[in-house]
């Protein structure tokens, strides 16, 4: 029996896209029930570890050739979050259950909470958002590509017909599990948001939003290359310049 409209499998499936690869030495995070299969780079003794929670449609794979060096070149460790049933992970994602699983890789990854940086990109931004709710010493969060306002992302894929409810009862519903407004004003640590100007997906309008509601130190970086998928491509050294910046000025 699922406890929310969100955990419908009409929801899921618009959603979520779980891949299975195989990756070699995986971190597993140990859940209630679950074994998540994650990756980590842990080489920089009292140094800063900036926890990932990619895309719907993304796995850790995707973080290691790029994104896994260049953090690892600017000093820091890394932890590339996986959610249940992507690459080697048991279970079944969906929505609303994958937030039972962030406390334990937080407490899992291997150093303090003063010491992470989170990073959400995409539909990993209410993930890296409920990071901060549970853990509010986690030092600074980064936002790729982010979302705003969820309910504006969820009626993009489907109808309240679809899951035979309400407009009112799916907000309702929305703002009980990922009220990202409320997350994001009550934050008091350092903020990154970037975005394309151009990103046909999410709209840059997210991004300037989760900003004005955000508190200080907090920064915007609008890129004018590239869209929601090739961001990082297009803009790869602003793009990696922006993030050390930020985990820079809280060392």
């Amino acid at each position: 029996m699922v406890k929310s409209l969100l955990e419908e499998s009409t929801v899921t499936k618009r959603f979520l896209f779980p891949r299975k690869k195989h990756l070699d030495n995986p971190f597993f995070i140990k859940t209630k029930n679950d074994r998540l299969s994650c990756y980590r780079q842990f080489s920089h003794i009292d140094k800063k570890m900036l926890i990932v929670f990619h895309g719907s449609n993304e796995i850790v794979n995707d973080y290691i050739d790029v994104f896994a060096k260049k953090i690892d070149k600017m000093g820091y460790n890394l932890l590339v979050a996986e959610y249940r049933g992507y690459s080697y992970s048991s279970g079944f994602a969906n929505l609303v259950n994958i937030l039972d699983d962030i406390y334990y890789i937080i407490k899992d990854c291997g150093v303090a909470e003063e010491d992470i940086v989170v990073f959400g990109r995409s539909i990993g931004t209410i993930y890296a958002m409920h990071a901060i709710k549970l853990f509010p010493k986690i030092k600074g969060i980064i936002i790729e590509s982010g979302i705003a306002d969820f309910y504006d992302r969820i009626i993009k894929r489907l109808s309240p017909e679809d899951i035979e409810t309400t407009e009112e009862q799916l907000k309702e519903e929305i703002n009980k599990y990922f009220d990202i407004e409320k997350t994001i004003k009550s934050y008091k640590g350092s903020s990154l948001f970037m975005h394309t100007i151009d990103d046909r997906i999410i709209g840059v309008e997210h991004s300037k939003k989760l900003h004005e509601w955000a508190n200080e130190p907090k920064t915007i970086s609008l890129y004018a290359e590239g869209g929601h998928c090739d961001i990082q491509d297009m803009n790869q050294e602003m793009y990696f310049h922006d993030i050390k910046k930020l985990i820079d000025s809280l060392e």
